[in-house]
């Protein structure tokens, strides 16, 4: 009893000093980690920022001085617009003008590769357009703009107009462009006209590789607009907000989850914003994976120096377990016996034991439910007594008939032979879906040769699910109930359909076999989907035994079967029965190729 409890006693303090130990190393480790890292964040975030914005202001001023470059290219030919607006000029000096305006907007498209369209509208109501691939815009509908009238009837000579679609162009999908418009003034500083150049906005800005490989990794957005809150560029366009009046995208500035870096550009009143969403800021990985390392591993070793001390306490409860262990590797599954003290080792222990007992219940259960499987083997064997015999018997019956002149006598006589070779012979190979339909449809003829009937049967299974292997005799019980328990009689066919596809689980397959005939009433059709769902439980309990009555038996075979072959994954349900007709699903699984099953005397394997 003593040294039970000085175990106790050593036990206890094992696992204080064990706690205490970890409790302070983790501590530091994480206190460590959490220095360096946020140290590092805020130095790498505030680096990149100011790089970024550097970059962005960058590109605007070039934006801006490249394209006023452009405009005094137009400028330095106004004698040519101005002789245009007069009414004096010959008719071919006006042909003469207008190809030069024309060669002068081509040569702008060519000197600009980032530019999509040019324009020129002129007081007078002229106008002259070209693109890079052949744009045209309606022009009168552009000078309708309310910000084209804005910069018609303003001051300024050269305005960057913001991010806006392009819907007044025949460009496919029109696309946002923003636009430089330059006013043009004649010899006399009087107004003649605009010039408009549109730029796809994605080319205005050039943030080189580095930096949008991590504005890629972090999901940073750049925005840039102008002194009125409106968008001339956006990194994340499906961010950008709502349009205003004039139909331009609106900038707002956003909550605190976002830390935002802000410049300007000189000319034009233009601000920069770089925002960087707080839960992505973790720019140093390796030296937070590093730091982290190092403390698990101080961790772990102080850990296996204090348990190391104390270990041998725990050693004989350990080993009895071992020996457990041991011997359920040769499938003596014995539980420990004795006495377990009330900690980890004896609720270890204690599972242990239980799992012992779960295992014998789970042996018992596949051994019976490998009997029953047995017992459905050994009746399908029953049907192949010399099945040779049978077949030269059937062939000799079917030439009889044709000598006789009788030929629904040897047609049924070949469907019928068909469809015992399909079941009886080549065993080895695998039975398919389209087998499966060859085989219901020789059923079908069969019962309509023999009763006059003119039954029909319609599929709709995609190529693809045609050679997905499948149980023999699955189809042709559902026909044969249908024919059976749900036909209205000889003046009135019925009509069967079966439609097949996959289910969400690409490794499970459905099928659907509906009918058009009488339907079940509620009370039968209650017990046999209870008796249905108990097969798909793996309760054959249920079911009536020898010398009672057992109706449907063909649904409650298949949905043995489909448990037997597959397990509680597959079923046989069905889904409504009224007077409008029956429904049945059966889902299967798709078996890998190369994984075999046998039954009724069939090995088949299915394809993925």
């Amino acid at each position: 009893m003593k040294r039970t409890e000085g175990n106790q006693k050593i036990t206890r303090k094992m696992i204080a000093a064990f706690l205490a130990i970890s409790f302070v190393s983790i501590s530091l480790s994480a206190i460590s980690v959490s220095y360096v890292a946020m140290k590092n964040i805020n130095r790498r975030t505030e680096i990149f920022a100011r790089e970024v914005n550097a970059q962005v202001v960058s590109n605007m001023e070039h934006f801006i001085q490249s394209y006023q470059g452009l405009m005094m290219a137009v400028l330095v030919d106004s004698d040519v617009l101005s002789a245009l607006t007069r009414n004096a000029v010959p008719v071919s000096d006006q042909a003469e003008y207008h190809s030069r305006v024309s060669r002068l907007l081509f040569r702008l498209i060519k000197m600009q590769p980032d530019l999509v369209y040019a324009g020129i509208v002129l007081k007078s109501g002229q106008s002259f357009q070209t693109g890079a691939t052949g744009e045209t815009a309606d022009l009168s509908s552009l000078m309708e703009k309310s910000w084209m009238k804005k910069i018609t009837e303003g001051s300024r000579t050269f305005t960057v107009v913001p991010m806006h679609e392009a819907e007044y162009t025949n460009r496919f999908g029109h696309g946002r462009v923003i636009s430089a418009v330059q006013k043009l003034y004649g010899p006399s500083r009087q107004y003649m006209g605009v010039i408009i150049l549109d730029v796809e906005t994605r080319s205005i800005v050039d943030l080189g590789q580095a930096s949008l490989l991590q504005e890629n990794l972090q999901g940073v957005r750049v925005v840039v607009e102008n002194d009125q809150h409106q968008i001339i560029y956006d990194s994340a366009p499906e961010q950008t907000g709502a349009m205003d009046a004039d139909g331009f995208f609106r900038f707002e500035m956003p909550d605190a989850r976002y830390i935002v870096h802000s410049g300007q550009v000189e000319s034009g009143g233009i601000s920069v914003h770089t925002l960087y969403p707080r839960a992505t800021l973790v720019l140093l990985r390796h030296d937070l994976i590093w730091v982290t390392a190092l403390s698990v591993l101080v961790c772990v070793l102080l850990s296996l120096l204090v348990a190391a001390r104390f270990s041998r306490s725990f050693t004989r409860p350990i080993s009895r377990l071992r020996q457990a262990m041991v011997l359920a590797e040769k499938e003596q599954y014995t539980p420990v016996e004795g006495v377990f003290p009330p900690d980890e080792f004896g609720d270890l222990i204690r599972q242990y034991n239980r799992m012992t007992e779960q295992i014998e219940y789970l042996i018992r259960e596949v051994y019976r439910k490998d009997l029953q499987k047995k017992d459905a083997q050994l009746l399908a064997l029953q049907t192949q007594i010399n099945p040779h015999m049978m077949f030269n018997t059937l062939e000799s019956i079917r030439m009889k008939a044709l000598i006789a002149g009788n030929r629904d006598v040897a047609e049924m006589t070949s469907l019928l032979g068909k469809m015992f070779r399909m079941t009886l012979e080549n065993v080895n190979q695998r039975h398919t879906v389209r087998n499966e339909l060859e085989y219901v449809r020789s059923f079908l003829t069969l019962q309509n040769l023999r009763f006059r009937t003119k039954n029909t049967l319609d599929t709709d299974i995609p190529e693809d699910l045609m050679e997905v292997s499948c149980p023999v005799i699955l189809f042709q019980p559902l026909a044969e109930n249908s024919l059976s328990h749900g036909s209205y009689g000889p003046g009135r066919p019925l009509h069967l359909s079966i439609r097949g596809e996959r289910s969400p689980d690409p490794d499970l397959i459905l099928f659907q076999f509906t009918d058009d005939g009488t339907g079940m009433d509620p009370d039968r059709l209650m017990a046999i989907s209870d008796r249905l769902e108990s097969i798909r439980q793996g309760d054959f309990s249920s079911l009536p035994g020898q010398g009672q009555e057992r109706q449907h038996i063909g649904l409650e075979n298949i949905a043995e079967r489909l448990y037997l072959q597959y397990g509680p994954e597959a079923h046989l349900k069905i889904l409504y029965s009224s007077d409008a007709g029956t429904c049945i699903e059966i889902r299967i699984r798709n078996v890998s190729e190369g994984t075999a099953s046998s039954e009724g005397g069939h090995s088949w394997t299915s394809e993925s």
